[in-house]
């Protein structure tokens, strides 16, 4: 019974970029996203060490989907690591991506196997059928894939609402949507991210939006402060007469007194009339 398990790919290292050459941590034994453990000691790799292809999401029917070999593969304490190469550089677009994807730790790894029943336990004492996981101490390895995940926001937010994506492959994506959203500003994972989130979100982009807008208003002046017309006030002056005339605003107004105006006023209609 052929059984795969995804793991993000720990301890994840270039080691040749020009010739495609990864290493990494394929499996280990934490209990993983299924609640099933494998023990390292457990791995029989003659078969794959014959054949040690690197494909591309267990795609065992199409030539592309081979996108790299297995350099090295090995049990080290209770962790298994390999050396894979990719076929980059060679018109396979799908080799290419997921060597990006490694460069970026971006990239899942994914073990395709035959574990040994015999030899499996229930992972906890009280369930008898292993319902709740599964303790492999034997298993043929038969192939290590890339899980890849695509480049289109578009694609990437399919995926996502997806109900039966892996755990680990999930966390892929929604660091791939909120790298498209960065750069590109939009915001393509609104459905797939709680409420709570989504507002916070909105909040800060507002935030920062208001505060660059406000900053723009106080250190650019507006086409209102640079002209302006030649009588704006509509007293016959011009500008120049105006600003000479100015007030000092470092000294205090001095109070409106509306009745001198008015004596003011009607004194001077009285000697127009007498002259």
């Amino acid at each position: 019974m052929l059984r795969t398990k995804v793991y993000r790919a720990d301890g994840m290292k270039v080691l040749d970029e020009a010739k495609g050459r990864v290493s990494a941590i394929v499996s280990s034994e934490k209990v993983d996203r299924d609640g099933d453990v494998i023990r390292a000691a457990g791995w029989d790799l003659r078969n794959f060490n014959a054949h040690p292809v690197l494909l591309a999401s267990h795609d065992y029917h199409s030539l592309r989907s081979q996108i790299g070999v297995w350099e090295s593969m090995e049990v080290d304490g209770t962790k298994m690591r390999g050396v894979a190469r990719f076929f980059i550089g060679k018109g396979n677009d799908e080799a290419d991506w997921a060597f990006e994807l490694a460069k970026e730790k971006a990239l899942a790894f994914s073990v395709g196997f035959i574990p040994d029943m015999e030899k499996a336990l229930p992972l906890h004492k009280d369930d008898a059928f292993g319902s709740n996981g599964m303790e492999f101490q034997g298993q043929e390895l038969l192939e290590v894939s890339a899980v890849t995940v695509p480049s289109n926001p578009d694609a990437l937010q399919r995926i996502a609402k997806s109900p039966n994506l892996h755990p680990a492959l999930a966390e892929i994506v929604e660091e791939r949507l909120i790298l498209s959203e960065e750069e590109d500003g939009s915001i393509p994972w609104l459905e797939t991210h709680p409420i709570d989130e989504i507002v916070e979100r909105v909040l800060e982009r507002l935030a920062e939006r208001t505060g660059a807008a406000v900053e723009q208003e106080e250190d650019e002046p507006s086409a209102d402060d640079d002209v302006s017309d030649e009588d704006d006030y509509g007293d016959g002056d011009e500008p120049e007469s105006r600003s000479a005339e100015a007030q000092d605003l470092s000294e205090p107004a001095a109070a409106f007194d509306p009745y001198a105006v008015a004596v003011a006023a009607a004194e001077e209609a009285l000697e127009e009339e007498q002259a």
